[in-house]
């Protein structure tokens, strides 16, 4: 007997729900945040991403609602369990982070959606379910611009905090800062296979950093 194409995807929508709705939880206390509210550009990217994933939230639960055991309580697979599991590693409800350590962990969850919606985009192509296949690339579109302004926000929050703590910062290198990432991520700039290009690890005499300041 054939499986179900459509059953099959039930459990992977649900994971997205979950997944999503754990990220939103951690964002609705961001924008209460008093480190986050310091800075009006973070506080404006936090307020549209939390109305952003209560979108998805609520859309991805009323598809669940077309399936035969649908609801966010249905099975959970493996794959995304790992993803929420890490989503929560991130948003650590004790641990009182800066506002730019809060925004990379919030860059990180969102990479984490992202990628994970397209997977759940692919499997439902594959399995010829068009409409989950349209909920998940609509949602991965809607989280794509975040990220990218999100990359080009966070070098501004970082020097201003820099400043906060009384060092000697060049504000005004925020821009260039953004920019670089921004040029990083070019087509011409990316590179094929680990090490290309003569150097892909921070050996001997890097200036890498940490990434834990």
């Amino acid at each position: 007997m054939a499986k179900d194409n459509r059953e099959a995807l039930r459990p992977y929508v649900a994971d997205m729900a979950a997944v999503e709705k754990h990220i939103l939880e951690a964002i609705e206390r961001q924008r209460k945040d008093d480190d986050i509210q310091q800075f009006p550009d973070a506080a404006q990217w936090v307020g549209r991403v939390e109305g952003v994933l209560r979108r998805h939230v609520d859309n991805l639960e009323g598809h669940l609602n077309n399936f035969d055991g649908g609801g966010v309580a249905g099975t959970v697979k493996e794959a995304l369990t790992g993803v929420l599991g890490t989503v929560a590693g991130l948003y650590d409800k004790v641990r009182k982070d800066t506002a730019s350590r809060a925004l990379r962990d919030d860059y990180t969850a969102l990479s984490l959606a992202a990628i994970s919606y397209t997977m759940l985009h692919t499997t439902a192509l594959g399995l010829s379910q068009g409409t989950t296949a349209e909920i998940a690339l609509s949602n991965l579109k809607d989280l794509t611009p975040l990220l990218v302004e999100l990359s080009q926000l966070l070098p501004k929050v970082v020097l201003k905090e820099l400043s906060f703590e009384g060092y000697d910062v060049a504000t005004q290198v925020g821009e260039q800062a953004a920019r670089n990432t921004h040029e990083a991520w070019q087509p011409e700039n990316l590179r094929s296979g680990v090490g290309a290009a003569g150097s892909g690890s921070l050996g001997s005499g890097s200036t890498g950093g940490s990434f834990n300041r």
